[in-house]
């Protein structure tokens, strides 16, 4: 699972999730948030853009804040696609995964951007969760898009909760607080049970207080801290390079 802290190794433009929420904030108050100032989360403050400004507006901005043609893909993309995934899924809207592609010659990806086009995909893929630049909406992001998502996007969520039930989930550059993924994962403890549901593994320069572990823990996630290892310092980068390598070793 490929979240949006994997595009910054291409280029530091890329925003973060709280980023856009500051973004989403200007717009509406036309101010950049202070210290002092709280808003509700961003899938709440992103609703409030599109009532205010349209959902039209909203795409542009999510459209103008992501410079995805902008930037190539990173050789950290390359390294990524090079190991032997099931799929990659991923909530990404830029394009960067599936430009990676044509680097990779050992592995052949299909791509999938809509639940339709499940049906006639063979692995391993690239599943586009949450919509896809340029044109493939809605871009999820409201909370209106999150809470109509297990019906409009079905197939989606049973290919991920499938994915929960027969493999370990890797999550790469992924907060785990996105609602779409706190659903999934509470599916796959209500079903099976917290002692009995796989575990799956956080891996980045985490520096996760203990309450943070022990969320994780409650969630049943394995942090992989690679702020633990010799030489990482600060670096995101030589983080996910480490466990990379160190990765495709293990399974070479």
């Amino acid at each position: 699972m490929v979240g949006s802290g994997f595009s910054r190794n291409a280029s530091a433009d890329f925003p973060t999730w709280s980023q856009l929420g500051d973004l989403f904030y200007e717009k509406l108050y036309g101010k950049k948030p202070e210290p002092e100032d709280t808003y509700l989360d961003i899938p709440t403050l992103a609703h409030e853009v599109e009532t205010a400004l349209g959902r039209p507006a909203l795409d542009r901005i999510l459209r103008d804040a992501i410079p995805d043609l902008a930037n190539d893909p990173s050789p950290l993309h390359v390294q990524l696609l090079k190991l032997p995934w099931s799929d990659v899924l991923t909530t990404n809207y830029d394009t960067l995964l599936e430009r990676t592609r044509n680097s990779v010659t050992s592995r052949r990806y299909e791509l999938v951007v809509k639940p339709e086009d499940l049906g006639h995909s063979t692995k391993p893929r690239i599943i586009k969760l949450h919509g896809s630049f340029p044109s493939d909406r809605p871009f999820i992001v409201t909370e209106e898009d999150y809470r109509r998502y297990p019906d409009k996007f079905a197939p989606f969520v049973n290919t991920v909760r499938q994915a929960l039930l027969e493999h370990t989930l890797c999550l790469i550059g992924f907060s785990s607080h996105d609602p779409n993924f706190l659903q999934w994962i509470g599916w796959i403890h209500d079903k099976l049970g917290y002692d009995r549901a796989p575990k799956m593994y956080l891996v980045g320069l985490l520096r996760l207080s203990q309450s943070q572990k022990t969320l994780l823990t409650r969630r049943n996630i394995v942090p992989v801290d690679m702020s633990e290892c010799p030489g990482i310092e600060d670096d995101h980068y030589k983080a996910l390079e480490r466990f990379l390598e160190q990765f495709a070793l293990d399974h070479s």
